[in-house]
């Protein structure tokens, strides 16, 4: 049974990447977005020829991410949701590809729902694309 591998790549504005890895193209390092503006969007993912992606989550953080730890506050922020980028053989049609352009949140105003957070303004955030792939590796 093939396993499904979990990588996770955390791009901030203050990431590079090399070309031909997951990477967010759009917005590029040091963008800055008013509260409520659309942006543009752009991912790079990781699905290629061996190499299969199942879905990426775009999360926006209050702060630096870092690695992942046992903790009941790792991170706060913004989820803009699930997407997934049309490649074979693990989405052969994409079902919810990330819109073109996405719209920055204004936290000085109450988002409403459960469990929402202190607001803010003029502050640095960081975009991070979560992925989840699979590349044919079976462990034991």
């Amino acid at each position: 049974m093939k396993s499904l591998n979990t990588l996770v790549f955390l791009w901030s504005f203050l990431s590079t990447a090399l070309a031909s890895t997951p990477q967010i193209l759009d917005p590029v390092n040091g963008t800055k977005i008013t509260p409520g503006s659309p942006f543009k969007f752009t991912y790079q993912s990781i699905a290629d020829y061996g190499t299969s992606s199942y879905q990426f989550t775009i999360l926006l953080f209050t702060t630096p991410p870092g690695e992942f730890t046992n903790s009941l506050d790792y991170a706060s922020g913004y989820s803009f949701g699930q997407f997934d980028v049309e490649n074979y053989p693990a989405v052969p049609t994409a079902r919810h590809p990330a819109p073109e352009y996405l719209t920055m949140p204004d936290f000085s105003k109450s988002l409403g729902g459960w469990g929402t957070g202190a607001s803010v303004s003029n502050a640095t955030f960081y975009l991070a694309v979560i992925e989840e792939y699979g590349n044919g590796t079976v462990r034991e």
